[in-house]
């Protein structure tokens, strides 16, 4: 008796635990999926100022002291 109750009742005891970690797994993966594709616009234009002319003269035509949050 003792066989068949542990072949019975360890898979849905490890089952549960398994899928709940794995969803875990993927919505944190997730999150940081997301938060890696936003972008910071101070910092993007601060950036393409220090490249070439056409780059500065659009940041310097934003004027980022102007811009609402």
């Amino acid at each position: 008796m003792p066989l068949e109750f542990y072949i019975l009742v360890i898979p849905f005891c490890v089952i549960p635990v398994f899928l709940v970690s794995l969803d875990y797994l993927n919505k944190s993966s997730d999150l940081k999926r997301k938060n890696v594709n936003v972008i910071d616009f101070d910092k993007f234009v601060k950036r393409k100022e220090e490249g070439d002319i056409v780059d500065s003269d659009i940041a310097k035509l934003l004027d980022i002291q102007k811009i609402a949050a």
